[in-house]
């Protein structure tokens, strides 16, 4: 077996930092998620050899002691980093090597989540490969792993350690002090306003079908790539925010919501000092951007301001910040996920005025055609997610459908198409927003009688009723859509086994809403000593003898000041 050996400078322990804080509470949620272990392969150039590959592994270990660190889960939780040791280099036959680095669980308390492997034909390197846990890596962080493989691979005098650079460890010590800690203050403000106006769920529409199942449809659109860069070469835009324009443009007119407000991810990497940093950072941050009466490039300039300005809110502590969302969505009576709707993993680089290869405005030249593919997905409660993987060459993106019986197979094909025909339109010049519409070739989603606008949530009464009947039975109850203007009305026969009181009621509600995306509690609960004999009539309900009424939450909780 061969065995990596590595040598830092220290043997050190110390606290998580934020972004590792983060992911550890995710892994203690989530412990099975697609995501909890990241995946990168390296590109080998013909020649290598097998103590070439090695080689770069061990400086890899080396430079990153996030890659040689153990990790304690929890509230605070912790890491030690290990000033030298070894880990096996896992050599296979072939160059499938992912599914094996991945086939057992990893012990973060007992060894370095992180497995590397190579890939031998008839005695040649074909593949290269790592696999580590998300709390000792992000996306953005596996690039820069990629970068410095690359560069070692190729020239074996850059394979030296190097200078000292940021570890995780000077990481958790810098946000330990003062102006960090009120800089994350401000950042669950922002959390907070936002989730009081977000609507719990942006893209939300009639059940198609009965049955649930989850799944994504992935597009590879050369033509769209192309359009990109003309796009990027007009604005002066990131590829990445015009995807995201594109979005919002999409998401807006299906919904009918002149504002996008939704969670997205946000890098963290804005400080130059982390450009290289090799560790995760990545959190949660909620992104609002106004797209009412916007031109394409006018809503792409849009974006990229919400992108910084999102950023800037995007490192907190996550156990605070679940302490501060959590009397919000009771009060509001919905049951948000958190997961992101928007996730790209793409570092776009390439200056804009490089990337129009065509010099001039216009259509991209012929491209190759679009593929797309399906594929099954685990269950998740979040009901629209995109996520883009890739601009070069091709815009790679995956739209991914948590419940197939409202969001089915047709349509999320249907909308990742129309986000490709509007960033191949835009590709000839700034669209009206009449063109933007015409370039989706969508119409707005039809909601059915019973659909209602309540506190920017889309909800569907008769799913509202159906949570009621799960989670108050056996008492007989009915929600009505207002009563003497108050919307979502909840009347409640007192029975055993039932509620009794508004605050119990509520809380059986909020038990039994997560997954259940066009639903939201009711706003006021009034419980009667007895059902009348028509309970879908209003009016025998209103002359029941009342027990008690209210709207089972405390007082509103006030934005948190600083």
């Amino acid at each position: 077996m061969v065995r990596l050996r590595f040598e830092g400078h220290r043997d050190a322990a110390g606290p998580l930092t934020i972004g590792q804080r983060n992911i550890a509470k995710w892994l203690l949620d989530a412990p099975h998620a697609p995501a909890a272990v990241l995946a990168q392969s390296f590109d080998v150039p013909p020649g290598v050899s097998l103590p070439d590959i090695a080689a770069c592994f061990e400086v890899l270990l080396c430079r990153h002691e996030g890659l040689r660190s153990t990790y304690r889960l929890g509230d605070p939780g912790s890491q030690r980093v290990l000033a030298s040791g070894s880990l096996p280099l896992l050599v296979a036959d072939g160059p499938s090597l992912t599914p094996l680095l991945r086939a057992r669980p990893f012990d973060l308390a007992a060894a370095p989540p992180v497995r590397f492997g190579a890939g031998v034909h008839n005695g040649a390197v074909v593949a290269a490969a790592v696999v580590c846990s998300h709390i000792a890596v992000d996306f953005q962080a596996l690039a820069v792993l990629a970068a410095e493989f690359a560069e070692m691979i190729r020239d074996p005098a850059a394979r030296v350690a190097g200078p000292p650079r940021p570890q995780p460890l000077d990481r958790a010590t810098l946000e330990s002090r003062p102006a960090r800690a009120r800089r994350m203050e401000l950042s669950l403000r922002h959390w907070e306003r936002s989730l009081r106006v977000a609507p719990a769920h942006p893209y939300v529409r009639a059940r198609t079908a009965p049955a649930r199942g989850s799944g994504a449809c992935g597009m590879s659109s050369p033509a769209a790539a192309a359009a990109l860069s003309h796009i990027a070469a007009r604005t002066g835009a990131s590829r990445p925010s015009i995807v995201l324009a594109a979005f919002c443009a999409l998401l807006s007119h299906r919904t009918g919501d002149d504002t996008c407000r939704f969670v997205t991810l946000s890098a963290n990497r804005f400080e130059s000092d982390l450009l290289r940093y090799v560790g995760t950072l990545a959190q949660s941050t909620f992104l609002t951007v106004p797209t009412g009466g916007a031109t394409f490039d006018t809503l792409v300039g849009r974006c990229f301001g919400a992108v910084l300005q999102a950023g800037l809110h995007g490192t907190y502590d996550v156990y605070r910040q679940h302490e501060r969302s959590s009397p919000i969505t009771a009060s509001r009576g919905i049951a948000p996920t958190f997961e992101p709707v928007f996730n790209s993993v793409v570092m776009d680089t390439a200056p804009s005025a490089a990337q129009d290869s065509s010099g001039s405005s216009g259509n991209p030249a012929p491209a190759a055609a679009t593929e797309t593919q399906w594929v099954d997905m685990p269950p998740t409660d979040i009901l629209l997610r995109f996520d883009l993987g890739g601009v070069d060459g091709a815009l790679v993106a995956r739209l991914w459908s948590g419940d197939t019986g409202r969001v089915d197979r047709s349509e999320v094909s249907s909308l990742l198409l129309a986000l490709e025909r509007l960033i191949v339109t835009a590709a000839d010049g700034d669209l009206s927003p009449a063109a933007v519409v015409a370039a989706l070739g969508l119409p707005p989603l039809e909601r059915p009688p019973g659909w209602l606008l309540v506190d920017h949530c889309w909800i569907d009464l008769a799913e509202v009723q159906s949570l009621l009947d799960l989670a108050l039975a056996p008492a007989p109850c009915r929600v009505f859509t207002a009563v003497d203007g108050v919307p979502l009305v909840a009347y409640v026969a007192v029975v055993p086994g039932g509620p009794a009181t508004a605050e119990e009621a509520h809380q059986r509600c909020l038990a039994a809403l997560p997954g259940r995306h066009a639903a939201m509690t009711p706003r006021h609960y009034v419980l009667c000593a007895r059902p009348p004999s028509d309970v879908d009539d209003p009016l025998s309900w209103r002359a029941a003898p009342v027990v008690s009424e209210g709207t089972g939450r405390p007082v509103a909780p006030a934005l948190t000041r600083a």
